[in-house]
């Protein structure tokens, strides 16, 4: 959500609690949850430094409301005493502390969908060999897709990331000594 946005909100609910606590609150019985709500939501919307900063500007607004209606003066003890206010600024901190671990969450969340979504390109760039290929039973060349005959070792290189080197193997290799054998004798 845009931060102007938020600040409109924010605007918007401390009239919203002001007008509550004028004119739909009874006055008999104050909304003293409605400035730990303010609090919370302050705090969620734009941090705990700004939930404090309601918090210094609520408790003598609600001060001056409460007095507009002869509220019993334990009830304006209430406002301001330090178990409220701490209240308050717990839950202020706490809320602001849960944005900012949402907020770094949100952003390691973005990261991965990016590169999710760059390991998806590469992995549909990847070309495996697959399908038919024709291949000489004498020089054991293949024929790639343009139908160019190639050793079997350079089609490979080209299509994966294979690299060879030539060697024999036990039963070659056993073949090439008594062949050569048999030509020296």
């Amino acid at each position: 959500m845009n931060r102007t946005i938020r600040l409109v909100i924010a605007a918007a609910a401390l009239a919203v609690y002001s007008a509550a606590l004028r004119f739909a609150a009874p006055p008999d019985q104050p909304y003293f949850i409605l400035g730990i709500g303010m609090v919370a939501l302050i705090s969620g919307l734009l941090g705990a430094v700004a939930g404090l900063i309601t918090l210094v500007i609520l408790t003598p607004l609600t001060h001056f409301i409460y007095q507009q209606f002869s509220i019993s003066a334990s009830y304006l003890y209430f406002i301001s005493s330090p178990a409220y206010l701490g209240l308050q600024i717990v839950l202020a901190l706490g809320i602001g502390r849960m944005r900012r671990k949402n907020k770094r969450l949100r952003q390691k969340e973005e990261e991965l969908t990016e590169t999710n979504g760059r390991l998806q390109n590469v992995l549909a760039n990847v070309q495996e060999p697959g399908g038919l290929h024709n291949l000489c039973s004498g020089c054991k060349k293949i024929q790639d897709d343009a139908g160019v005959w190639q050793s079997i070792d350079d089609f490979l290189k080209a299509k994966t990331k294979m690299e060879f080197s030539h060697c024999l193997c036990p039963d070659c290799a056993e073949k090439f000594r008594d062949t050569a054998q048999s030509t020296s004798s």
